[in-house]
């Protein structure tokens, strides 16, 4: 790619407002030459850079508009401390199959009296 046709790309993506492309250009320019990439596969991997960031930024604005008090993941969960939970029954939840299939699920969460 000569200088001015990158110099137009890169005005391009500022206009557009595409910062990781622009970001990730130089790295991609170069594994495409190194790897002897089509256009395609260039435009495919430099693209891709782009929604995966933007998907990572949602995903991070809406836990934050989400204004959870705290955040806990099923990783860090102790399954131990709740011995009657169903962990077989828990990591299949997690993985969010009943949306794929519409289906719903109810939780029933049981408090007991502190005596």
């Amino acid at each position: 790619m000569n200088a001015g046709m990158k110099a137009l790309l890169i005005e391009n993506l500022k206009k557009l407002k595409l910062s990781t492309m622009l970001r990730e250009l130089e790295d991609v320019i170069r594994q495409a030459n190194q790897e002897s990439l089509s256009y395609e596969e260039f435009l495919l991997n430099l693209s891709e850079a782009e929604v995966q960031t933007r998907q990572e930024n949602g995903r991070k604005r809406r836990l934050q508009e989400a204004k959870f008090p705290i955040l806990k993941p099923m990783e860090t969960f102790d399954f131990d401390a709740a011995p009657g939970l169903d962990v077989r029954l828990m990591k299949e939840l997690a993985n969010c199959d009943y949306v794929k299939k519409s289906r719903n699920i109810i939780w029933l969460i049981r408090r007991f009296p502190v005596l």
